[in-house]
């Protein structure tokens, strides 16, 4: 949870690698409230599987935890500089394999996807949602991006 209350956060070279995650809720996750400010950048994750990980990859630039909405803000901590590479698995509980919710003021940008096949476990097809994210792509990508912004 990277900004909360209006902070500032510098989070950078960060590795994860050779990981397994078995029944989690989440997967990979980058968190971050509305109206931080700083940034996250230069992170790999890399040699993962998933089993039964309900959003296996996800970058949450607008986190609120309320049950209304947050207020809107323009200030967001800046992802960037994000590999996700060799990425195998499942999801379960959501069809959404890889959520990129990013700020429409400071958008997420060199998002890279390398060698990911993520399946949904059950017969649902897998899907992706990504907003406003700057993704490119190396070797395979499963389920893709319809839309990229």
């Amino acid at each position: 949870s990277l900004g909360a209350e209006n902070t500032a956060a510098y989070v950078s070279n960060v590795i994860v690698s050779k990981a397994t995650l078995l029944g989690t809720g989440n997967g990979v996750r980058i968190k971050t409230w509305q109206g931080g400010s700083g940034y996250a950048k230069n992170i790999k994750f890399q040699n993962i599987l998933m089993y039964n990980v309900s959003n296996p990859i996800i970058i949450d630039q607008n986190y609120c935890d309320q049950e209304k909405p947050c207020r809107k803000q323009t200030s967001a901590v800046q992802v960037s500089n994000v590999l996700y590479q060799n990425i195998r698995g499942g999801t379960s509980a959501s069809n959404v394999a890889m959520k990129f919710d990013c700020s429409q003021s400071v958008p997420c940008r060199q998002i890279y996807l390398q060698n990911v096949a993520l399946k949904a476990e059950e017969t649902k097809q897998a899907s992706s949602s990504c907003a406003n994210v700057i993704l490119s792509y190396r070797g395979d990508v499963s389920p893709p991006c319809s839309s990229r912004s």
